[in-house]
């Protein structure tokens, strides 16, 4: 027993010990030597820039493109605005903006291409984008700033910071379109931010990317992140500013921290909220890596330039501290040993008795048995929370005090592990119930080498581990004292990949998908099945151990309802928005999509939910009496009808930015035309036209339609921010404005019908 609480305790430090050495640098101080990163100096950028939000087309979007146009000068790179347009389409939607991307190069001395540092400048309308991502843009500024406290580089080093990121990628968007040269090696560098801290993880790269990890690899000084993300994101909908890079066939990497997501999006991302050690992390790597790709030749990294074929992949990853990395192509031998290994010990625990093959076979039936229940009680705990708290089902799943959750979620996880175990440490055993669990992990190995190869080491080497240190505890037969050492060290990278695995969970989905539970779930049933195994079993009988966990489940979902309460440190989000009538002198409503609206909240918006159609979005709205607001509604002027087009100006005389176009048929064709700009296309849609453009000029937007019939069509104009509007009053400290950009707004529409 006391051998077997050691090895617990032993494979606990290993564990937490995987989870701390992830942690960022210390930050480097502005006294460094000029060819340094120093996050102390890029503090200064994020102090200075990120002051207010700046969505695209604002004042304040302004006053930062003119800021960052004169510190690229001061750093003696000759910086340009390029201005542009573009448009994206999703989910029925089409959203476009004016952008004004700041580009800027550092020539090289015998350039082969040019490694480009991307970020964007822009932020939602809630807050000043500190992380998101004034941290990007500094750590360009920084970067560039020590590049030339150096030697020369071989290659040119563009920096481009993007306008719109938040409104679609536009800027990106419109640089991949209209600047990016197809016959000039190009590799982007891009750093984004989904939290406020944590280390600086990459989480993207182009595909073929063995070249530029290797380069990642040999040059950075704290490489954080793993392949199995990159995999991951090949299948998620998310996008940044790489994206339209990627899509163009075009090499580069994305890098983030995502820790603390309570402050993405908010008004809480402000410059006391970044951490300074993930702003060194981000930087001392975008500094390494830029001097290790500004020297090389970049042609064998393009495909589209050099027009060959992109090298193969690479699996990488980081275990107790050290990076690994090695070719993808090793995923199908790495997932045929683990399969070999199980086999193996299947025949070997059958020989000795320690196991049957029906055993075996029921343990894996159990096992994902085990895992099912894992995702529902860890569903099953939010929703309890969700349930005793409604407002968590508007501002979580990332919350302000979340610890006391997380731990729950893992003593969660405990307490499917011991009962599962307990229940079949008899029968059918526990090395039967290990083996079992083993097998099935083996399959979802081979499975992986299918779909997602770079992510075969996350379940590859643990099952590798796992099987050979049950090989050797089979083998050990009554030598307690040889078998639990051989089992730890078969434990360790199960232990050393999985734990810090399911603890990154919590900062990409909180706790409301039950992942994290499911992952301590699938490392747990197999070690405490395999430890049960050992001969002569504990003293500890029954289910003492699940109940006793249960316990503490409760304590600590208690203890976080208590400890997560809103306040001025950590205050909720709250939702609110003035709707105006055009078409009826202004009458206007207070409209909120929150489902459980806080006391301030309801008492502008207390109404039952109902879909309204003056609202620019479509899910239903609470809403209540508002002022009458005697202010001039947005124009939709004909400037042409043939019969089968129709050309109209949208304009707002009350000089709102944004602009809507909403219609009951689809459109199937039709341009988008910014003053001074080319026409934009607009993507066919089979539903109804849903229309959004963002830095739309006083002299407004023609918009170009093909219809044949009447149409009756619905625009509206949007501005930020309710402080001017009668009868309002501020939020209390314990409320802020909610997250995004569909917050403390004044929307005015009107119909117009074209015939």
């Amino acid at each position: 027993m006391i051998g077997r609480l050691l090895a617990v305790v032993l494979l606990a430090v290993i564990g937490v010990y995987a989870v701390l050495v992830e942690r960022p640098p210390d930050p480097v101080p502005a006294s460094a030597p000029p060819a340094e990163f120093s996050a102390e100096r890029a503090g200064t950028v994020v102090d200075a820039l990120a002051r207010e939000p700046r969505p695209v087309g604002s004042l304040a979007s302004d006053v930062a493109r003119d800021a960052l146009v004169s510190r690229l000068q001061s750093l003696g790179l000759p910086a340009q605005v390029e201005p542009g347009a573009a448009l994206e389409a999703g989910d029925g939607r089409t959203w476009g903006a004016r952008v004004e991307n700041v580009v800027a190069t550092l020539p090289g001395s015998a350039p082969s291409g040019s490694v480009v540092l991307m970020a964007h400048y822009d932020s939602v309308a809630a807050g000043p984008g500190a992380a998101d991502d004034v941290s990007g843009v500094a750590t360009v500024l920084e970067t560039v700033r020590a590049l030339r406290s150096g030697p020369p580089l071989r290659n040119d080093v563009t920096v481009v910071l993007t306008d719109g990121e938040e409104a679609g990628l536009l800027g990106a968007r419109a640089w991949v379109r209209d600047r990016l040269p197809r016959d000039r090696p190009t590799v982007v560098l891009n750093w984004e931010a989904r939290g406020v801290e944590g280390p600086s993880l990459l989480f993207q790269t182009s595909p073929g990317n063995a070249g530029l990890v290797d380069a990642w690899a040999r040059s950075v000084p704290y490489p954080r992140g793993d392949s199995s993300l990159v995999e991951v994101y090949r299948f998620l909908p998310n996008d940044t500013d790489l994206t339209p890079v990627l899509d163009a066939g075009r090499p580069g990497m994305n890098a983030a921290f995502i820790g603390d997501p309570y402050q993405y999006h908010s008004p809480g991302d402000v410059p006391a909220n970044l951490s300074r050690e993930s702003l060194q992390n981000h930087g001392g790597n975008a500094l390494a890596l830029t001097r290790a790709l500004g020297d090389r030749d970049l042609a064998p990294l393009d495909p589209i330039a050099s027009r060959q074929p992109p090298t193969g992949d690479r699996t990488y990853f980081s275990a107790l501290g050290h990076l690994v990395t090695y070719d993808s192509s090793w995923a199908w031998p790495l997932a045929g040993l683990a399969i070999v290994l199980v086999l193996a010990l299947v025949v070997v625990a059958r020989v000795r008795r320690k196991a049957t093959v029906g055993g075996v076979l029921g343990g894996a039936l159990v096992y994902l048995l085990s895992l099912a229940v894992a995702v529902a009680a860890g569903v099953g705990l939010w929703q309890g929370l969700v349930w005793t708290r409604p407002s968590y089902a508007d501002t979580g799943p990332f919350l302000g005090q979340p610890l006391l959750y997380e731990v729950a979620a893992g003593v969660l996880a405990f307490l499917v592990t011991t009962l599962v175990v307990s229940l079949l440490r008899r029968r059918p055993g526990g090395i039967a119930f290990a083996t079992g669990a083993l097998l099935v992990l083996a399959l979802l190995t081979a499975g992986l080498a299918v779909v997602a190869p770079g992510s075969v080491f996350l379940l590859g080497w643990p099952v590798v581990g796992l099987a050979l240190g049950l090989l050797l505890v089979v083998l050990a037969g009554e030598r307690l004292w040889l078998a639990t050492p051989l089992f730890v060290l078969g434990a360790v990278p199960a232990v050393a990949l999985l734990v810090p695995f399911a603890v990154a969970s919590f900062g990409v989905a909180g706790i409301s998908d039950g992942l994290a539970v499911a992952v301590f779930v699938l490392l747990g049933v197999p070690i405490g099945a395999g430890l049960s195994g050992f001969p002569r079993p504990g003293a500890v009988r029954g289910y003492a151990l699940p109940i006793l966990a249960l316990v503490w489940v409760l304590i600590l979902a208690g203890g976080g309802l208590l400890l997560d309460r809103p306040d001025d440190r950590t205050p909720q989000g709250s939702q609110l928005a003035l709707v105006a009538d055009a078409d009826r002198g202004g009458a206007a409503r207070w409209i909120t999509t929150d489902t459980a609206p806080a006391d301030w909240t309801r008492g502008y918006a207390d109404g039952p939910p109902v879909t309204d159609p003056e609202w620019p979005g479509e899910q239903p709205v609470r809403s209540g009496p508002g002022p009458v607001l005697p202010v001039p509604g947005p124009a939709a002027t004909v400037l042409e009808r043939t019969p089968d087009r129709v050309r109209l100006l949208l304009a707002s005389p009350r000089g709102a930015t944004t602009m809507t176009l909403a219609g009951d048929l689809p459109v199937p064709a039709g341009t988008i035309t910014y003053p001074g700009l080319a026409a934009l296309a607009l993507p066919p849609s089979p539903g109804p036209l849903r229309l959004r453009l963002d830095a739309v000029p006083r002299e407004g937007v023609v918009v170009d339609l093909v219809a044949t019939g009447p149409l009756a069509l619905r625009v509206g104009d949007q501005t930020l921010g309710l402080a001017g509007v009668p009868g309002f009053s501020p939020r209390p400290p314990e409320l802020r404005q909610a997250r995004g950009n569909q917050s403390d707004l004044v929307v005015v529409s009107r119909q117009v019908a074209v015939p």
